[in-house]
């Protein structure tokens, strides 16, 4: 209240001389007196909208693509942890063609344990975007043996890439041996 006192104050000291169309304090050159719109026209506000809408569909996008995420700082498996989880790979695969949903069920829990043991974080948000689509593909696809071949597909591709290559002949050994 009393900022609008202070104002009503102030503009009643201005001479209403106008230079250039604006008013001044004085006949010469002094500071314009500038009128402060109290409201905005439509364009300005449908400008002002448009121009937010925008930044926060970008934020969203850019947060939906991992943008400014950090890949995560993963330990390295010691040689015993790698071939147990070669070997249980090898299991899992060869119990899909009898039960394939427990062999689904079983490599979700394998590559959840690899992850963990790597360091890895394993919030939703954080997963491997292949676990993601396989815990899709499993639960939810039309149909189900060929949903839960494709999970055990990207299962495997983050087998893969969490144990590290293995080298053909110890895996040919290995699957003899499960034979």
């Amino acid at each position: 209240m009393a900022i609008g006192r202070i104002f009503w104050a102030r503009r009643a000291q201005f001479e209403p001389y106008s230079v250039d169309g604006r008013l001044s304090r004085s006949k010469e050159v002094g500071v314009p007196y500038l009128e402060v719109p109290t409201h905005m026209d439509t364009g300005t506000l449908v400008t002002i909208l448009v121009i937010a809408l925008v930044v926060v569909v970008l934020l969203m996008l850019f947060r939906a693509a991992g943008v400014g995420r950090r890949r995560p700082n993963l330990r390295p498996l010691p040689p015993e942890s790698r071939d147990r989880y070669a070997s249980e790979w090898d299991e899992i695969e060869t119990k899909f063609v009898d039960s394939p949903e427990q062999a689904v069920r079983e490599a979700e829990a394998l590559v959840m344990s690899v992850l963990r043991e790597r360091g890895h974080p394993l919030t939703e948000r954080d997963l491997p975007t292949e676990v993601q689509r396989a815990h899709r593909l499993g639960y939810a696809s039309r149909d189900k043996t060929e949903g839960m071949r494709q999970a055990l597909l990207h299962y495997r591709v983050v087998m893969e890439r969490m144990v590290g290559p293995e080298d053909q002949a110890r895996r040919e050994q290995r699957r003899r041996e499960l034979a």
